[in-house]
C-alpha cells in the first residue's frame, strides 16, 4: 500500500545507515563525550568522586535504555533493525568504555522497544516484528549473552499496524512520541493520487490537512507537514 510502504530510496542497508549515523548515532556519542570526560575528571580528582562518577554513567544509560526512535512508515522494519542494532552498539561502547575507568559493566537494556514503528500493511508490520526480533537476537548472541533462559520472541506492540496519516474517522492520525523520526515515507504525485488512494481517501487527506499542506502537494509532504 502507497501510504505506507516503504521506499526505494533508502532501501540498502549502506543508504540507511546515511540516515541513522546523523540523527542517532552522532548526537548520542557527542553526549557520551561530554558525559565520560566529566567522569573522568570525577574519578581523576585528588579524592575520587567514584559514587558521582557511576551516577553520571548511569543517567547516561538510562537516556540511552529511554531513547525512542520513530519509524512513522516501517514497512518491513529495515530503519527499525538498524536503529536498534545503533543503539546497542552504542549502549555497548559505553559500557566497555566505562568499565576501562573501573567502573563496573552492566547487562544490557536497551532492546526492541526502543523502536517504533507505524504500517498499514498487516503483513509487513508482522515482518517488521519479527525484523526486529530478529535484531536483538542475533546482536545478543553476537555479543555473547545467553538467551536460553529467555522467550525467543515476545509481542512487540510498539509497532502500530494502521495509517500514519489518517484515523478510521478520516481525522488526522497522531504518532507516538519520539527521541528521533527515521524513514522514507511514500512519494505519490498530486496526478496520481487520486488513482492510487482513491476519491475518497485522498478527500478525507486533504481535509483533515486543509490549511496546512496544499492540495497539490505530493504525499510525502504530510508525513513532514
Amino acid at each position: 500500500d502507497k501510504r505506507s510502504q516503504l521506499g526505494a530510496h533508502y532501501t540498502d542497508a549502506a543508504s540507511i545507515r546515511r540516515l541513522i549515523e546523523p540523527v542517532i548515532r552522532e548526537p548520542l556519542l557527542a553526549g557520551w563525550a561530554t558525559v565520560k570526560a566529566e567522569m573522568v575528571r570525577l574519578l581523576a580528582a585528588k579524592k575520587p568522586k567514584r559514587a558521582q562518577a557511576e551516577q553520571a554513567l548511569q543517567g547516561f544509560l538510562e537516556r540511552l535504555r529511554t531513547f525512542r526512535v520513530l519509524d512513522p512508515a516501517c514497512g518491513s522494519g529495515n530503519f527499525l533493525y538498524l536503529a536498534l542494532r545503533t543503539l546497542k552498539d552504542i549502549e555497548h561502547q559505553v559500557m566497555l568504555e566505562a568499565e576501562t575507568l573501573g567502573l563496573q559493566r552492566g547487562f544490557p537494556a536497551v532492546g526492541p522497544e526502543a523502536v517504533i514503528g507505524i504500517e498499514i500493511n498487516p503483513y509487513a508490520a508482522e515482518l517488521a516484528r519479527l525484523t526486529v526480533w530478529i535484531g536483538e537476537i542475533q546482536w545478543m548472541l553476537g555479543h555473547g549473552y545467553n538467551l536460553n533462559d529467555q522467550p525467543i520472541l515476545k509481542p512487540l506492540n510498539t509497532i502500530e499496524g494502521r495509517d500514519a496519516l489518517l484515523t478510521p474517522e478520516g481525522t488526522e492520525a497522531t504518532w507516538p512520541p519520539a527521541d528521533a523520526i527515521v524513514g522514507n515515507p511514500p512519494f505519490l504525485g498530486d496526478k496520481k493520487q487520486l488513482a492510487e488512494l482513491g476519491d475518497q481517501y485522498a478527500g478525507l487527506l486533504r481535509r483533515a490537512y486543509a490549511g496546512r499542506v496544499p492540495g497539490g502537494a505530493d504525499l510525502v509532504c504530510y508525513w513532514f507537514e
